[in-house]
């Protein structure tokens, strides 16, 4: 039933930097910049005629911020991007144009503002306090995803936990939702994540689930704050200073848990081919580390191919603004016959420059610029 998924083409947006009725697009900073879901709506059409059958959405829960990854309230849609309403109205128009609609779900962490982790603390009583990790029995101090001071991370062992996560899951999934892409699933243990897909397969048995499962960035000081399979490849990350981190090995580790995974170990793999010079189109070297790749993953595991996301240096920085490259490399990822997801702007060549990565806090600002709707499009999907 979930094959629809094999070979579809996600078109990935952040809504408040995608459409907002703007002329000039606003400038890229860590501020609502007013794209909403009406606007999304609004250019399905757009993302039809570029080749794409799929949208995948930024989370639309209340939000701090406008990437929705500091979730505020799970009950509300953020009132930047519009309404329950809305989120219906754009479910039930993609679908009858043949669409699906993917959602970015966060159930690590939210914001220390979100009133569910304020009543937890021991000067507003201390409720359901075991929703959360604190540092000590009788502090207010919290355990933060990652290290960002103001994101408390879930205890998503604790089985109250998982039923309000499942439940807001379940939710989207009745109104239609076709998938799910679970962020930072490596944060989150196994066991959930099984009851997360159980939960929303139950209400419709076509409904994908697929994870970002990354470590890149992460230091071995917060191995504490990860979810490994066995305890070999904990070992294996503690000693990623001395050896890379097998990307693929973690990745195989969610082949029981998750329908899938957003493959980075392939985007690592037409990196390395590309920032070694040897290009892509009739790349023999490349077709045989692509097929190795994937045979070591069951047929119907579903590896979304992608070139770049929001939170990497889109792929004009890596091929260095070269158009023919970025050609190929469409071309080469959407023959492979899987899932392509393709960030969006990449169609009017949108580039970012320095590098986002180990850079300055709010680098990641340089790939999630306005859409330019001034611009056309170069129609990059002629042979998906």
């Amino acid at each position: 039933m979930k094959n629809w998924f094999d070979n579809v083409r996600i078109y990935h947006l952040l809504i408040d930097r995608f459409n907002g009725g703007w002329q000039t697009p606003p400038k890229s900073e860590n501020v609502f910049c007013g794209g909403t879901l009406q606007g999304v709506i609004e250019k399905l059409d757009y993302i039809k005629g570029l080749g794409f059958n799929a949208v995948m959405l930024s989370p639309i829960f209340k939000s701090a911020n406008y990437h929705g990854y500091h979730t505020l309230n799970f009950d509300e849609v953020d009132p930047h991007l519009g309404t329950w309403e809305d989120y219906q109205c754009l479910l039930d128009t993609a679908h009858e144009k043949g669409m699906k609609i993917i959602c970015d779900f966060v159930p690590n962490h939210c914001w220390y503002e979100a009133p569910v982790f304020v009543e937890s603390l021991l000067k507003n009583g201390g409720n359901h306090r075991d929703w959360f990790f604190f540092t000590e029995e009788n502090s207010d101090a919290f355990v933060s995803f990652l290290g960002f001071g103001d994101l408390p991370k879930f205890n998503l062992t604790n089985p109250e936990v998982v039923n309000f996560m499942v439940d807001k899951a379940e939710r989207l999934a009745r109104m239609g939702v076709d998938a799910f892409r679970i962020d930072h699933a490596l944060g989150q243990p196994h066991e959930f994540l099984k009851k997360l897909r159980e939960g929303v397969q139950a209400v419709r048995n076509d409904i994908v689930v697929f994870g970002e499962v990354w470590a890149q960035g992460i230091g071995p000081n917060l191995a504490g704050q990860l979810y490994f399979k066995t305890e070999a490849r904990l070992n294996e990350f503690l000693a990623q200073e001395s050896k890379p981190f097998n990307q693929d090995a973690l990745q195989t580790d969610y082949t029981e848990t998750l329908d899938g995974v957003l493959d980075f170990a392939y985007r690592d793999i037409l990196l390395q081919e590309v920032h070694a010079g040897r290009g892509i189109k009739g790349n023999d070297t490349l077709r045989s580390k692509i097929e190795e790749h994937f045979a070591k993953y069951p047929k119907d595991f579903k590896l979304v191919l992608f070139l770049d996301n929001h939170d990497t240096d889109r792929f004009m920085f890596d091929c260095q603004d070269d158009v023919n490259l970025l050609h190929e490399a469409i071309d080469v990822t959407t023959s492979l016959g899987r899932p392509f997801s393709f960030l969006y702007g990449t169609e009017q060549l949108m580039t970012n420059n320095p590098t986002i990565v180990n850079a300055e806090p709010y680098a990641d600002l340089r790939v999630r610029a306005c859409m330019d709707w001034r611009k056309e499009p170069l129609m990059l999907m002629h042979n998906a």
